[in-house]
């Protein structure tokens, strides 16, 4: 199929595609990163470490994440250890637990009008 050149500002539909899902894992690491911080699933223990929580959490709220990469960029520049944990959650949430076969298994809507 023709898919018009500048429907995606020039980009292909998968190109468009690879980069919100980069932006994606981004945020899902950023929040698994938030949660381990936080000390969730340790019950009683507390916060494992609230400074980083709270440096990640203030983060989030004042850069909004439209591209995960150049967000990633910005708290590189603000806090190098905290972008590298949110990195290397991303790499490990692609590769081992988002679940690619669910994406590949969903139908397609139905068209406009039309009921499956």
């Amino acid at each position: 199929m023709y898919v018009p050149s500048d429907s995606f500002g020039g980009r292909s539909p998968e190109r468009k595609a690879s980069d919100l899902l980069r932006t994606l894992f981004t945020f899902c690491a950023a929040k698994i990163v938030m949660a381990q911080l936080e000390g969730s699933g340790r019950g009683g223990l507390g916060s494992y470490n609230a400074d980083a929580y709270q440096d990640l959490s203030t983060f989030l709220q004042e850069q909004p994440m439209r591209d995960g990469d150049a967000w990633l960029e910005l708290l590189l520049k603000k806090n190098e250890m905290l972008a590298l944990r949110v990195l290397e959650v991303r790499k490990a949430y692609c590769e081992e637990d988002f679940e690619w076969d669910m994406c590949r298994q969903r139908p397609l809507p139905p068209p406009i009008g039309e009921v499956y």
